[in-house]
């Protein structure tokens, strides 16, 4: 007669979700990451010039297109979007606020110093859609950069 191993019951239901939960952590800012980054191949691969913004409104990436409309007028200091204008600067920290707070969107227009020979610069402050109040979701908006003067998206990057 052959003996079989028995088999250890079932750890029980809350044991399951416990260990569960336990993984959820460490994977949930993978798979935000993850999605910001699909987003900012995509608006690369599509030529917009766009500052990606978290749940503080601060910069998760900065693509190549917005990078070369930064400059004297418009830059990133300590993960923030500035405008080197005053009146600028308190307009566009407002309406990034306004979107992570309220999730309205806006536009704010960047001047050019007078000595630099660019054009103004238009930023569009766009929430992206999320599911529910998802805690471990870190992009929420997107800042298009786009000349202003022009009226459409800056095509400052190269298609793929």
């Amino acid at each position: 007669m052959k003996i079989l191993p028995v088999e250890p019951a079932s750890p029980p239901r809350g044991e399951v979700l416990r260990r569960a939960k336990a993984l959820r952590p460490p994977l949930a800012p993978l798979l935000a990451g993850a999605r910001a980054r699909g987003v900012a191949d995509g608006l690369e691969w599509m030529g917009v010039a766009a500052v990606l913004l978290d749940d503080r409104g601060e910069a998760l990436h900065v693509n190549a297109g917005a990078q070369a409309c930064l400059g004297q007028g418009l830059y990133v200091e300590d993960g923030r979007l500035r405008a080197s204008d005053v009146t600028a600067d308190a307009a566009l920290a407002a309406g990034i606020r306004q979107l992570v707070e309220t999730g309205v969107a806006g536009a704010v227009d960047i001047p050019a110093p007078a000595d630099s020979g660019r054009a103004a610069i238009r930023v569009r402050i766009e929430g992206l859609d999320t599911v529910g109040d998802d805690p471990y979701q870190l992009l929420r908006g997107v800042a298009v950069l786009e000349f202003a003067s022009e009226g459409a998206t800056a095509s400052l990057t190269q298609r793929h």
